[in-house]
Parts: structure tokens; sequence; C-alpha cells
């Protein structure tokens, strides 16, 4: 399969899996993923701020909404490109402030300065044209707003257990995911987009680069998944 983060590419995929997309993110991550969720929220409820707007963005099924739930917002929006995703996520999260909004990261229909706090759980790496979308995210935050991401980044260790990682999730998860999903490209596609996306340390110095300094950087797996915490400049 030709590696391709086009939009409409993408959007297509995660339709096509948008059934298998819960328990096969759970499976790769021995259901830390919703801990992971849970503890990042845990630390922005501990910092001396109020969120009345949340953007969920790439927001998928909603288990990050979730989580952003409990810092009672006045609105949430989830966003995605995915109308599959977006119709589990509204059964997910049945309550009158979380708003589905179909719409790429590139072009937010959302003004200026509105949202308290944006969050990607498992999706920036999927971004056509990363720069951009951070421009667009730190346009649409109000001033000191918050961004959190948690990423599968491209790995930087070069030790056995970083290869044999790299062997699993290359060569294993790829036909478990296709198996249960009915998909034949999108766990080729998800081993292709961590193995094609930026280190830990890029991405920071691309975001700082758009207009976000480095709040905090917390190591959930190996050298692979992170949290990252950043305020608008």
């Amino acid at each position: 399969m030709k590696y391709d983060k086009n939009r409409k590419f993408v959007g297509k995929m995660f339709d096509d899996i948008s059934l298998s997309y819960d328990i096969m993110n759970h499976i790769m991550s021995g259901f830390q993923d919703l801990r992971w969720r849970k503890k990042a929220v845990k630390y922005l409820a501990s910092l001396d701020n109020s969120y009345s707007n949340i953007l969920d963005l790439a927001a998928g099924s909603g288990d990050f909404g979730k989580e952003f739930l409990k810092l009672d917002p006045e609105k949430m929006y989830s966003v995605d490109l995915s109308i599959g995703m977006l119709e589990i996520n509204s059964g997910k999260i049945s309550c009158k402030n979380n708003l589905q909004v179909k719409s790429d990261a590139e072009s937010l229909p959302f003004r200026d300065n509105y949202f308290d706090l944006c969050g990607i759980g498992f999706g920036i790496r999927n971004f056509e044209h990363l720069d951009k979308c951070l421009i667009e995210i730190n346009r649409v935050l109000i001033k000191s707003g918050r961004l959190v991401v948690i990423e599968m980044f491209k790995p930087s260790g070069k030790g056995i257990f970083d290869k044999s990682f790299k062997l699993y999730f290359e060569k294993i998860i790829p036909k478990i995911g296709n198996t249960i999903s009915g998909s034949d490209y999108a766990y080729d596609y998800l081993f292709q987009s961590v193995d094609n996306f930026l280190s830990v340390d890029d991405f920071i110095s691309m975001a700082e680069r758009t207009g976000f300094k480095l709040e905090k950087k917390e190591r959930n797996f190996s050298k692979v998944v992170y949290s990252v915490f950043f305020q608008k400049n």
C-alpha cells in the first residue's frame, strides 16, 4: 500500500474501520490507552484553569471526549474527518453539550480565540500538513489556552526492545487489525503513519515554531507513546 495522508483517503479509511476502532486501540495498547487519557485529563484538572469550551480534534469515537467532560465544559466540539467515527462518538457521548462537527484540522470552522483547550488523542500523526494544522489550532485557542497531544511518535531508540516493538507493530498488528476490521490496508497504514511521523522532540520543536510553549512531556510507553502538554504563547 502506498502511504498517503490525503484527507479524503484518511476519512474513508476511518469510516471503514470505525466499528472495530475502539477494540483495536485497546488491544494494541493492552488497554493502557484508557489510562493515558484519564491521566492527561487529571493533570489538566490540577491546573488553575477553567475549560468552558473544549475542542476534541480528531475526536474519533470519543474516548478522549468522555474524559474531557470531567473538566465540566459548557461546550465540547468533537471534530473529525470521518462520519462513521462521529456517529459512534454521538452514541458514546450523548449529551447536549457535545457537538459533532465534520472538518479537517487545516480549516476549522470556529472563530479566533474561542477554545480554552484542544486535545488530540492518537490523531495528529494523520494530519496532512502538520505545521498548518498547528497554526490553525493556535488561532482558535484563547491566549494561554492549552493543547494536549497523546500520540505514537517515531521511535528514537535502537535497542533490542525497540527493534522487537517495530517488528511486532509492522508485521503482527497489521494482520490482527486488518482481520478484525475487515480492511485490506488500514493497519498497514497505521504502522506507516508512525514510521513516517516525527520523533517527539521534533514534534515539540515544530509546535514551538507555530506559537506554543512546552509545559510537560510525559512518556507513557517505551520511546513511542507520549503525552505532550503545551500552552499558547
